[in-house]
């Protein structure tokens, strides 16, 4: 699945993934949790807030929990995927994201996006353990997917590298069991694009979707210096803050912000936490289909042309006690 329509530098990296070991790669071992206030659940969805621009956009990352039939809520009811989809499809009809980076996502899941959602949006995924970055549909596995809407954005290219020290290289199986260079317990892969809105001029927008190791601090430093390099690279960025180029990193990146392992992100990008005020400043993004509570998932953004507006941890109740051990993670912005 690598792009064939891709400039020199598009062909820089190459794929992922599959195959995720049952607990092996979930949000257990999680590194620096933060335990803010547990604000109750809202009777309603909380929607977007209206803006001035008649076009603002919403990025948003969600884990959505790899399928399995073990996951049970705190009544011990199921919260299988196939007992939290039709969930996930209200939240997507009454949010309706622009751009979306997917994590833990199996094939049912991937087939499930494609056929679900596949009317209005574009959707792109990656198996972690593939060594062609063939979709999680077809290669089976674990991955990292984009969805897009279809009447805001034309696609220019789709892509993935791991993270590895050689990106373009499948990470190889150690006899510690661990993978690569970096020693990470996963295989983990980064899918991006770069797309045209074709509401606001054909402005261009990258995205970079990814999911961080969940057990080695050292890979995830290196996987967020990675990400800042190849980010500037494929964009032709020397300064995200001041770049004419808009860029969005977002995933589970399995730390909190102030850990030391995403210095470079803090240090070149914009945090979308605190780019703006508002109730979810401290609203954990794990909850572990209970009332556990850390903020473990991230979006980043790079752009003067960017203007924060809302950012917000979704806990509405679409039907089910949670839609993922994790909440979607939302983040409205408009043109300056």
């Amino acid at each position: 699945m690598m792009m064939a329509k891709r400039t020199a530098f598009g062909l820089l990296y190459v794929l992922l993934p599959a195959v995720l070991l049952i607990q092996a790669c979930g949000p257990e071992n999680t590194v620096n949790p933060v335990t803010p206030p547990t604000p109750e659940v809202p009777e309603t969805p909380d929607t977007p807030t209206p803006s001035g621009n008649a076009d603002p956009m919403i990025v948003c990352t969600f884990n959505i929990r790899y399928a399995n039939t073990a996951d049970t809520y705190p009544d011990g009811s199921s919260a299988a995927w196939k007992d939290r989809a039709a969930s996930v499809k209200k939240f997507f009809d009454t949010v309706k994201p622009d751009l979306v980076g997917l994590q833990e996502v199996r094939q049912e899941q991937s087939v499930w996006f494609s056929q679900q959602l596949g009317t209005e949006y574009g959707y792109y995924d990656v198996s972690r353990d593939n060594a062609s970055g063939g979709s999680v549909a077809t290669a089976k596995g674990e991955g990292v997917g984009i969805l897009y809407r279809k009447d805001r954005f034309d696609l220019v290219l789709k892509d993935f590298f791991w993270l590895e020290t050689k990106p373009r290289e499948l990470p190889v199986k150690n006899s510690d069991g661990t993978y690569g260079d970096w020693k990470s317990a996963c295989r983990r892969v980064t899918v991006y694009a770069e797309l045209k809105d074709k509401k606001h001029g054909n402005a261009v927008i990258w995205f970079f979707p990814t999911h961080y190791d969940h057990v080695s601090d050292a890979a995830r430093k290196n996987s967020a210096d990675l990400m800042v390099s190849q980010m500037k690279a494929l964009c032709k960025v020397s300064s995200f803050k001041d770049a004419g180029t808009i860029v969005f990193h977002v995933g589970d990146l399995n730390t909190t912000y102030d850990s030391s392992s995403l210095k470079s992100l803090n240090d070149n990008m914009n945090y979308a936490r605190y780019a703006v005020e508002g109730p979810d400043k401290y609203t954990g993004t794990f909850n572990g289909f209970s009332n556990k509570s850390s903020i473990i998932d991230h979006i980043y953004y790079g752009g003067k042309a960017v203007k924060p507006v809302k950012y917000w941890v979704d806990k509405t109740n679409y039907g089910v006690p949670f839609l993922s051990d994790h909440y979607p993670v939302l983040f409205q912005w408009e043109y300056q």
